[in-house]
């Protein structure tokens, strides 16, 4: 890989693993973000807030991918649903295809999950999706299998995890439940929960600031710094998992087979998609507190094996995904990209590019 761009912001830190696995340097740069009211709720006026305050950063930050482009000149730009990718491939078209990866374009597909819930949101989603994936080609990652859409340069993956995931022996029986919390406005549920069953360990990973490596709540609940390896190995030997309802987590301890409760984060719409499309495919079960009791129960083995069978086709789908999109590109250059891949109300793509920073 011949560079490497990060987007971050005030609201998430950069987990150790995530520079460690790569050969060159990671550049970061500022990117817009959610902001969290009493670390629970997203709040939607703080977010705006936040978003108009950084506005300079985000110049700074389209300098820097330009700058980049100039310099290392790649064959393939893979972007890893960074927004400001798809804005430069907007206001500074240009040459090199670039392919845009994440769960969150399957909202695009037909077979995706339905709901009648956040309909104002649900459309915001849809043009932060079009434009992160503008002028480009999308890699939708699924919790199931669904065919792609090539007119529309819509490719559909099974989740890619990390190399550890498939190294692991899990547990079948587990001494322990697991709960991450991606926002630490969540402890005092699982302390209350605790307070009721104190006779079940728990391990709790959080984002908690300031927060030490780990601390002793008592002798059955322990309190994790969120630390990626270390949170995976403990879920190989957990009796089930508890989260809120991201992606790569969720995928990660299906393919382990765990009994899994996700708790989308309150105002999220797409963490509420997510449990949603996990719970109708069978892997996990989904409530609105972090209710353990549910982790009690067996596992859907049937979902599970056709998860695992699904997730061993991502290497090769993800390839081909890759080389179609490079060898569109090369063939032909900067013809006009398709009209979906735009968001509504900007004018028509004179680039078939595709951006990951």
């Amino acid at each position: 890989m011949a560079a490497v761009l990060v987007g971050s912001n005030q609201t998430r830190s950069l987990p150790a693993f995530f520079e460690q696995g790569f050969s060159v340097p990671v550049r970061r740069i500022a990117s817009p973000g959610f902001s969290l009211n009493k670390g629970r709720a997203v709040s939607m006026a703080a977010s705006a807030a936040c978003l108009v305050r950084q506005l300079p950063g985000f110049r700074r930050s389209l300098g820097a991918i330009g700058e980049t482009i100039k310099a290392v000149q790649p064959d393939l730009i893979v972007n890893f649903l960074e927004p400001l990718m798809g804005v430069y491939n907007l206001l500074r078209p240009h040459a090199t295809p670039v392919l845009v990866v994440g769960h969150q374009f399957m909202i695009e597909h037909p077979q995706f999950v339905k709901v009648r819930e956040f309909a104002a949101q649900q459309f915001g989603m849809r043009q932060f999706v079009r434009l992160t994936g503008a002028r480009s080609a999308r890699l939708a990652l699924s919790f199931y299998p669904a065919p792609d859409i090539p007119e529309r340069n819509l490719f559909v993956s099974p989740p890619i995890l990390r190399r550890q995931v498939f190294e692991l022996r899990s547990d079948s029986v587990g001494g322990y439940l697991l709960v991450y919390l991606l926002n630490h406005g969540y402890a005092p549920e699982i302390i209350r929960w605790h307070g009721e069953h104190p006779e079940v360990p728990i391990h709790c990973f959080y984002d908690k600031p300031g927060a030490p490596e780990e601390e002793r709540h008592d002798a059955t609940l322990v309190f994790h710094r969120i630390h990626g390896d270390k949170f995976l190995r403990m879920m190989a030997s957990s009796r089930g998992v508890a989260c809120t309802a991201g992606f790569e987590s969720v995928c990660e301890a299906v393919y382990l087979g765990k009994p899994l409760l996700m708790v989308p984060v309150e105002n999220h719409l797409e963490q509420y998609l997510n449990g949603c499309d996990a719970e109708q495919a069978g892997i996990a079960v989904r409530d609105t507190a972090f209710h353990l009791s549910r982790l009690l129960d067996p596992v859907n083995a049937a979902a599970v094996s056709r998860f695992r069978l699904w997730v061993d086709e991502a290497e090769a789908r993800a390839m081909r995904a890759v080389e179609q999109t490079a060898f569109q590109g090369r063939s032909r250059g900067s013809a006009p990209a398709d009209e979906a891949a735009r968001p509504d109300g900007i004018g028509k793509p004179e680039g078939a590019g595709h951006s990951t920073p």
